[in-house]
């Protein structure tokens, strides 16, 4: 950023600052009795994560991690560390970003690259973040994300490693 501000000829000189990971500086200002998604999360470390889940445990308000796996790779080739998010046992979210940062828009496929990056996580945890994770994180959930009677499930199949919609 000090590049950019330098090309612009904007001063720095009065920058102070936090001492504080940008989450854990701005997190505090969003509202404390909403839900919130917070997408990427590729450079969250385990600090962040602790700080996070802790304060969205005293506003009692539900707090998602969204992956996006594949524009992870291609905005920044890493991921984020799901091994930790999954050792605090967050509620994780799967999501595609855009076709600015994604040659598709398939949540299967996403699914797809965190298993060839993380073979130990199970298919069905994975489903669950892809469906009724992401429905109650969208407040969704009395439609969407599970089979139950008066929902909308979306059902595909899964077959060797192809999907295919269903009804």
């Amino acid at each position: 950023f000090q590049q950019f501000y330098d090309d612009l000829t904007i001063s720095t000189s009065s920058f102070l600052p936090k001492k504080k990971s940008s989450l854990q500086y701005f997190l505090p200002y969003f509202k404390q009795n909403k839900p919130l998604i917070l997408v990427h999360n590729v450079f969250t470390s385990e600090q962040d994560i602790q700080f996070s889940t802790s304060l969205f445990d005293q506003y009692e308000a539900s707090l998602y991690f969204c992956l996006c796996p594949k524009a992870n790779l291609y905005i920044s080739n890493r991921l984020p560390d799901i091994d930790i998010l999954r050792q605090y046992k967050v509620n994780i979210v799967l999501g595609t970003d855009s076709l600015a940062s994604n040659d598709t828009l398939c949540i299967f496929e996403e699914i797809k690259t965190i298993s060839k990056n993380f073979p130990s996580i199970k298919l069905t945890e994975m489903l669950r973040w892809a469906t009724i994770n992401g429905s109650k994180a969208l407040k969704i959930d009395d439609q969407f994300g599970s089979f139950e009677i008066g929902k909308k499930p979306g059902v595909v199949l899964i077959d060797d490693g192809n999907i295919r919609k269903l009804g």
